[in-house]
C-alpha cells in the first residue's frame, strides 16, 4: 500500500454512529425524520466493527512485541508472525491494530497530510514509520523489493543487490520502524531459491532491527510454511495464531458469551425494546452454529437481523430474523457440516445394552 494512502486511511476520522433513538420515539417521528434516521442507522451498521475479546488480546501481544524490540539493543530482533485460516480476518485485524499504533506514534503530526522528520541535522524527509505491503502469488525477492520501494515512492528497477541497498537506505531515510508483510504465505520458498528468500528475510529483519524496528509476517496457515521450519527464523519468531471463537470448553463458551454481550452493548441501544441477553443468552448457541464463531459473519448476522427487526416493527429479534440473513459460503458450509455430525450415544444406553 502506498505510504500516502496508508496515512490517509489511518488518520481518516471514524464513521460516526448516529445517536440512538428509542423505538417509541422513532415511532412518533415524522416519516421524513424516520427515513433520515433509517439511512443513517443502516449505513453505520454496514461498516460497524464489533469489539472482540480475542482481537484485544492479540493486539496487546503485538504491541508488547514492538515495545520490546524498540528497547532491545540494535541488531536482529524478534519477528512477529500472525497466522490464521482464511476468512478469520487477519488482514483487517493487523491493519486496524497497526493504524491505531500509527496514530499514537504520530500524535499531532496526524493532522499533517505529509508528515516529515529529520533523519539527520539539516535533512528533511517524509516520515514513513510504518510500511505495509501485500504480496502476490509466488513472490520472489525482487517482487518483495519492488513492493517495498513503490510503497515508499522509489523506483523499483535494478539488480537485486542494488534495489536491496535502496530499500535499506529508504528505511533509514524515512524512519521505518514497523514492516508488515501481508499474505506472506505467497512468499516463494518452495523452489531452489528458497534459501535465498529465507536469508533475505533474515537480512531485512537485522537491518530493521538496527533501527529498533519490527518485522511482522501475516499470512494464511503459516505454521505449514517453510518459514517456520528454518532454524534461524524460527528461533526469532513470536507466533500469534488467530482463530474463530471456539466452543470446546466452558471457558470458550464464557468468552463467546462475553463477545456477544459486548456486541449487545453496541447494538441494543438502537433497538431498546429487545430484552437484555437476546444475543448472549437467548440466541448464543444458534448464532455460533450459523457463524462457527467467525467475527465477520457474526457481525453481519447481528446487524442485519437487528435492522430487519427494527424495520418490520418487531419488539424483539427472533430466530426468523437471524435465519433470513444470508452469510458467506464458508459459514453455510460450516453450518451444514455441523448438522451432519452424528450425535454421540448416551453412555448409560451403551452400558445397559452391554449388560443385556
Amino acid at each position: 500500500m502506498d505510504a500516502r494512502l496508508w496515512h490517509q486511511q489511518a488518520t481518516a476520522p471514524p464513521r460516526p454512529m448516529p445517536t440512538p433513538i428509542p423505538v417509541e420515539t422513532f415511532d412518533a417521528m415524522s416519516e421524513a425524520a424516520q427515513d433520515e434516521y433509517w439511512v443513517q442507522l443502516s449505513t453505520a451498521m454496514a461498516g460497524l466493527v464489533l469489539p472482540s475479546v480475542l482481537a484485544q488480546r492479540a493486539a496487546h501481544h503485538l504491541t508488547r512485541l514492538v515495545d520490546r524490540n524498540r528497547l532491545r539493543p540494535p541488531g536482529a530482533k524478534a519477528i512477529g508472525s500472525v497466522s490464521a485460516s482464511f476468512a478469520v480476518g487477519k488482514s483487517t485485524f493487523v491493519k486496524d491494530w497497526a493504524q491505531a499504533a500509527y496514530r499514537d506514534l504520530l500524535g499531532p503530526a496526524c493532522a499533517d497530510p505529509r508528515p516529515t522528520w529529520n533523519p539527520e541535522p539539516g535533512v528533511t524527509a517524509d516520515w514513513i514509520p510504518h510500511v505495509y505491503i501485500t504480496l502476490r502469488a509466488a513472490s520472489r525477492i525482487r517482487d518483495v523489493l519492488a513492493a517495498l520501494l513503490l510503497t515508499m515512492g522509489y523506483p523499483s528497477e535494478g539488480l537485486v543487490r542494488v534495489t536491496t541497498t535502496r530499500v535499506i537506505h529508504a528505511f533509514r531515510q524515512h524512519g521505518v520502524r514497523l514492516l508488515l508483510i501481508d499474505d506472506s504465505h505467497f512468499l516463494d520458498v518452495s523452489n531452489k531459491d528458497s534459501r535465498d528468500m529465507l536469508d533475505f528475510l533474515k537480512y531485512l529483519n537485522t537491518e530493521l532491527g538496527e533501527l529498533g524496528g519490527t518485522m511482522i509476517l501475516v499470512g494464511a496457515d503459516l505454521h505449514e510454511s517453510p518459514l517456520y521450519l528454518d532454524p534461524q527464523i524460527n528461533s526469532r519468531l513470536e507466533r500469534l495464531t488467530l482463530s474463530a471463537y471456539p466452543l470446546a470448553t466452558e471457558d470458550d463458551r464464557r468468552t463467546w458469551q462475553r463477545f456477544l454481550k459486548d456486541a449487545e452493548s453496541v447494538l441494543l441501544p438502537y433497538f431498546d425494546c429487545a430484552p437484555p441477553g437476546i444475543f448472549s443468552l437467548q440466541h448464543a448457541g444458534y448464532i455460533w452454529r450459523r457463524t462457527q464463531g467467525y467475527v465477520g459473519d457474526t457481525a453481519l448476522l447481528l446487524t442485519e437481523a437487528l435492522l430487519a427487526a427494527f424495520d418490520d416493527g418487531s419488539d424483539t429479534i427472533t430466530t426468523a430474523h437471524l435465519d433470513a440473513v444470508p452469510l458467506s459460503a464458508r459459514a453455510i458450509a460450516g453450518e451444514a457440516e455441523l448438522r451432519t455430525v452424528v450425535p454421540q450415544q448416551s453412555r448409560r444406553r451403551r452400558v445397559k445394552v452391554a449388560v443385556l
